[in-house]
């Protein structure tokens, strides 16, 4: 993977500045363009919390000079001097959003910069100040962010054009919209006008292999050109009548399109169309593919990876009829290599494919070196010394195992120690074994598949479940192919939403372990858009699939309650409800030996004696109060017959005593 953010040639082909990934900060490097020219050869570092977003090569005050202005996602542009090596002036905003774009207007001969908040910046790159500063959201709705910005000649006066998804072309001074141009599907990552022709300009969207050439005047799309992958750079070049549009694609190729400007069709028909044909054909937009990809390799005796097979181009420019193209060799050193886009009759030598061997340069520093080694170096080095050898040699590693029984091993001092008289265990022996047992890993294989693409080795890897195979792989893995395998993982699970369960052990290991590299890598949330729209789609049922379980719980926490409470129910049922006839064996065999008699039948019933006194006493009183209730009535009786006899007191009174004592 190519460490390099963007790279882009002065205006006077000269020097490339390029803005790259340095451990775990980033830096601006400029090279001379031709070996022979020292004047110019630098490197600056940034400090880790400035991340480069974009660079723009800028005139300098002096007008002789140029300037690098290197926006940064803390919202703020760097001036950066080459012949120096240092920052003349930061530029900051308010409002600390990244910025996207930077652009020197050669219509108001001043800097224009937007961010990510849709905000748009006017500087004075004479003193480095604020001139103005509007956000587009106040009269374009639904836009977030502009992504890059440019600026057009139309109605005699200057116009901005801003580009999100779609392009809006913006008076300055009214600060109003004019027009509207439609866009792409995904944001801008180039806006070129077309110096040679004011009333034309090029788009292309990141991850989009289309490129919309608009008119100005008339606000439609003139011609489509469609690249073989997603566009990263778009260039044009002209010159006389003829021009070339060359295309920096993903793959890290080159694409041409001869005479993009030209309004003839590439290809007339042999028979004359009809007049309504010819109106169709004017009125509907051209769509043209490339006539020519460059690609670099190397020779074939010399390709050892993938990488080999295909050396990725980091920048174009083009330079009257030729074309200068850029690669990194050992990762830090550009190498140029320069095209003819037209020759000398004026025909374009590219009309087909072709591809540009390159051999490996010797790269070895030879200065401070005597015959190969280093003139500082103690003793030279000779491989003639040096003996490799691969495997165990088991003479050197075996130990006396006599001597290792007879130690005293810890944990039987640990026992003695502690005193403890405790069951025999099974003493842990010290053995120097070869190798002990250890799980394997699949990193070799694993990194021979990401480098060489293969699709077959890598479902081989991929097919293996173990967590601590997949653990000890990952853990041993290199982190530049980290971000490979994730891709490759991200791929998967697009095309099959069904594998995430089997393959998300090696999702989670390669966060936890390579995580902090990984974040650190420039343009992550768009290598990896794909992973997180699949991750955060799968988040997003989360919180429906967990209601969903709680309701079911509550179900069968109801359903368990319910069956709880029916069983306590029919557990007291059969408490309640005993058998009329007990059977007691014992009283069955006591009353065949004759020991029972009546009264004990009553007990064993349930009546007592006690229980037949109370009855005998209650019947008692009951007939003493009637022999009472008699006697009354009978005196009573006797005293209505003495009145009836015309009887004195006293002679009633003699009466009933006598009666008393009769009775007594």
């Amino acid at each position: 993977m190519s460490s390099v953010i963007v790279s882009r040639f002065d205006p006077s082909r000269t020097y490339l500045a390029t803005a790259s990934v340095a451990l775990d900060a980033h830096q601006i490097s400029v090279q001379s363009v031709q070996w022979s020219q020292t004047a110019v050869n630098t490197v600056f570092k940034l400090d880790k919390t400035s991340r480069v977003t974009n660079l723009k090569w800028i005139p300098s005050g002096n007008g002789n000079d140029f300037y690098i202005a290197v926006t940064l996602t803390r919202g703020s542009v760097l001036i950066y001097s080459p012949e120096s090596n240092a920052v003349v002036a930061e530029l900051a905003t308010s409002n600390n959003s990244a910025i996207l774009d930077f652009y020197f207007s050669p219509h108001t001969h001043t800097a224009w910069s937007c961010d990510l908040g849709g905000s748009v910046q006017e500087w004075d790159l004479s003193s480095f100040q604020l001139l103005q500063q509007f956000k587009i959201t106040d009269f374009v709705e639904n836009v977030e962010s502009i992504n890059r910005i440019a600026s057009v000649s139309y109605g005699g006066s200057a116009h901005l054009l801003v580009g999100s998804h779609s392009i809006y072309l913006v008076d300055i001074a009214s600060k109003a919209l004019v027009k509207t141009y439609p866009g792409h599907v995904e944001p801008l990552n180039s806006l070129v006008p077309i110096s040679s022709d004011a009333d034309l300009f090029l788009t292309s969207a990141k991850g989009d292999r289309f490129i919309n050439m608009y008119s100005v005047e008339r606000a439609v799309t003139k011609t489509v050109f469609v690249t073989q992958a997603p566009v990263v750079d778009i260039f044009v070049g002209t010159k006389d009548n003829k021009s070339v549009l060359v295309v920096i694609n993903e793959n890290g190729n080159i694409e041409l399109f001869n005479n993009p400007l030209s309004t003839e069709a590439p290809s007339q028909p042999a028979t004359p169309l009809s007049k309504k044909k010819r109106r169709q054909q004017l009125v509907s937009v051209q769509s043209r593919s490339p006539q020519a990809t460059i690609r670099l390799s190397r020779p074939q005796s010399e390709i050892k990876s993938h990488q080999d097979a295909n050396l990725v181009i980091d920048s174009v420019t083009i330079s009257d009829n030729s074309v200068i193209i850029s690669w990194l060799e050992n990762s830090n050193i550009s190498y140029f290599e320069t095209l003819q886009w037209l020759d000398e009759s004026g025909n374009f030598p590219f009309v087909s494919d072709r591809t540009i061997h390159k051999s490996k340069p010797d790269l070895k520093v030879t200065t401070h070196s005597s015959h190969g080694h280093d003139v500082a170096s103690a003793k030279l080095y000779s491989e003639g010394h040096a003996i490799i050898s691969d495997g165990t040699n088991v003479r050197d590693l075996e130990l006396n195992i006599e001597d290792d029984k007879e130690e005293e091993t810890l944990a039987d001092k640990l026992e003695k120690l502690g005193g403890e008289q405790k069951a025999p265990a099974k003493s842990i022996k010290t053995k120097h074994k070869l190798g002990g047992d250890k799980t394997g890993t699949l990193t070799i294989i694993l990194s021979q598949s990401l480098r060489n693409n293969d699709h077959s080795l890598l479902e081989t890897v991929l097919s293996n479940r173990d967590p601590v195979v997949i653990q000890n792989t990952i853990s041993k893995l290199d982190p530049s192919l980290a971000v490979v395998l994730l891709d490759r993982l991200s791929e998967r699970f697009q095309r099959q939403s069904s594998r995430f369960d089997q393959l998300n052990y090696w999702l989670k290991w390669i966060v936890i372990i390579h995580g902090a590299v990984i974040s650190s890598l420039p343009n992550l949330s768009i290598k990896l858009s794909g992973l997180h729209s699949m991750l955060t789609k799968k988040a997003d049922t989360l919180p429906r699939l967990l209601e969903l379980q709680g309701r079911l719980h509550m179900l069968y926490d109801q359903n368990d309650l319910r069956k709880e409470i029916m069983s306590e129910e029919l557990r007291d049922e059969d408490e309640e409800i005993d058998s009329d006839i007990e059977y007691i064996e014992e009283i069955d065999d006591a009353e065949v030996l004759g020991l029972l008699n009546d009264d004990d039948f009553d007990m064993v019933e349930g009546r007592d004696d006690y229980v037949d006194s109370d009855e005998d006493d209650d019947e008692e009183v009951d007939d003493d109060e009637e022999d009472d209730e008699e006697e009354e009535e009978e005196g009573i009786k006797s005293a209505l017959d003495l009145d009836d006899e015309n009887a004195s007191d006293v002679e009633i009174g003699v009466n009933n005593n006598d009666r008393m004592e009769d009775d007594e």
